[in-house]
């Protein structure tokens, strides 16, 4: 448990000793690696008033300083402290939030609320305690952003100016820990944290100029937070996937861009048309000879602020209730959801979607990058004959060369990129040796599952195609789980070779 902190006094007390002990000119610390396990003695009272190591992570970078000011990462923040500051505050911690592009446009204060509204986001009320305790907007900083829920790490998030918290979905009872923004952030030499840390974050994607407007009219907390690059599709589109929605940009023609239809892409299911209900508060569009569906007026007020049904495009489904607090609604574009809280506030917003078209086994063609190079210097292989590889299921490829001259090149797929709770997974792997199909080798799988535990399996050995698979149980996991899985193979010469990959638990709306 941290200790409550009094920030005006406990803050001004620690200032006021270190100013006084601590001179005015100082070297930066030598870069030594592995040797940054320690706070340094400028920020060791800071650092303990925060809540140490179990708060802060450990640190992860030398004491170093740039223009009179010292600094310090630990995995989580990035502390600073100026000796000669004149407005009464030596010790604060960086804007790393705000640094790391995790603003989002402020929202209107809701009517009722759980949690805390603070200058136009509400802090999420399982975030409250570890916010206060750390010394709130002082230390913090503002709310910069609503509650996420990330499907790839199964946690919920929330940003701030200073920093970001989370907590993992599969933990009981839940406990707020702050995300790793500083290993994030580090500018400096960092010393590296274990793979596979539940508080690891993804440097964030950036906005491609051709959606900024777009993004800025519908709104930031309509598409989410981008979670790819752009990159050009094979049907010519330059295509970014936000998290709740996918646009597209058509290069004919300019300024054009729309959101993609991912309820095809998804396979969401489409409801029979139905009558008009004739129930308050709700209002019947007509697709087709008097039939339809029946919209709550509240969620078309909703999307009238967010580009309205232009941007969802038209519906698809009958409101349906999918757990005790949650309605949805999907629509061809994305689908939206209303969540009750106790409180007896409402809160729409669209669903995450975006993380499902990610996972599906589609390929962009190149990335916009290497699309604009290709452009620009053209295509040095154009005169090369064209060489046309059998096809394949689309599938996660690594080669890997030996010390014997040889390459090794393993692709590995499974049948459903989304895999319905009753369904059995399929996951193939292909073999080759310096483009040869490598037969007789044993591959065997490790699946990881969502609560830590480890299945393994041994498949039949490959055959004169060098390719084998294997049919998986069926898993027990909630839906929206990442699965992620490893195939590993030993050939002749004993050289192991392995290729990660994963899929997700899915049911269909």
């Amino acid at each position: 448990m941290l200790p409550r902190i009094v920030v005006p006094v406990g803050l001004a007390v620690l200032m006021m000793v270190i100013t006084a002990c601590g001179g005015t000119g100082m070297a930066v610390a030598p870069v030594l690696p592995g040797v940054y396990e320690d706070v340094d003695p400028t920020f060791r009272e800071y650092y303990e008033l925060l809540g140490g190591v179990e708060t802060l992570g450990p640190a992860i970078s030398p004491l170093f300083e740039q223009r009179g000011v010292r600094y310090q990462y630990t995995a989580t923040v990035k502390m600073m402290n100026d000796p000669q500051a004149t407005s009464g505050r030596v010790f604060w911690l960086a804007p790393l939030g705000l640094d790391l592009g995790f603003k989002e446009p402020p929202l209107p204060p809701p009517e009722n609320v759980d949690g805390r509204y603070v200058d136009g986001h509400v802090i999420h009320p399982n975030f409250l305690d570890l916010y206060d305790q750390l010394g709130g907007i002082s230390v913090v900083g503002r709310p910069i952003s609503e509650l996420h829920y990330n499907p790839e790490k199964q946690r919920h998030e929330q940003y701030f100016e200073n920093l970001g918290m989370y907590w993992l979905e599969r933990e009981t009872p839940i406990k707020a820990r702050l995300l790793h923004l500083g290993a994030t952030a580090c500018d400096y030499p960092c010393r590296e944290l274990p793979a596979g840390d539940p508080g690891m974050v993804d440097p964030p994607h950036q906005t491609a100029k051709f959606f900024q407007e777009a993004v800025a009219r519908l709104g930031a907390n309509f598409t989410g937070f981008p979670i790819t690059e752009a990159y050009q599709t094979p049907d010519g589109f330059i295509e970014q996937v936000f998290e709740c929605a996918v646009l597209l940009y058509d290069p004919a023609e300019p300024g054009r861009v729309f959101l993609r239809p991912i309820s095809i892409d998804l396979g969401l299911r489409h409801d029979p048309l139905a009558s008009p209900s004739g129930q308050d508060g709700f209002v019947f569009i007509e697709l087709e000879a008097g039939k339809g569906y029946n919209v709550p007026q509240r969620f078309l007020d909703y999307l009238a602020q967010h580009g309205g049904l232009d941007a969802s495009g038209m519906p698809i489904s009958e409101l349906r209730r999918v757990s005790d607090a949650i309605n949805r609604q999907c629509f061809v574009n994305l689908c939206l959801e209303e969540q009750q809280y106790a409180s007896g506030q409402a809160i729409i917003r669209p669903v995450q979607l975006g993380f499902n078209y990610k996972m599906l086994p589609v390929r962009p063609m190149s990335s916009l990058e290497q699309s604009e190079a290709s452009s620009a210097e053209g295509d040095p292989a154009s005169d090369s004959p064209a060489v046309n590889p059998p096809p394949l299921p689309q599938a996660t490829v690594a080669s890997f060369s030996t010390p014997q001259a040889r390459e090794v090149t393993m692709r590995v797929w499974e049948s459903f990129a989304m895999l319905a709770p009753d369904q059995n997974q399929e996951i193939g792997v292909s073999v080759l040796e310096n483009d040869q199909p490598l037969r007789n080798v044993e591959p065997y799988l490790i699946l990881f599952l969502p609560d830590g535990t480890e299945r393994n399996y041994y498949l039949y050995p490959t055959g004169a195609d060098g390719v084998s698979s294997i049919v998986l149980d069926k898993i027990n996991a909630p839906t929206g789980s990442l699965i992620s899985y490893q195939v590993c193979v030993l050939d002749q010469a004993l050289e192991q070779y392995c290729v990660k990959d994963s899929f997700l638990i899915w049911q269909n709306p």
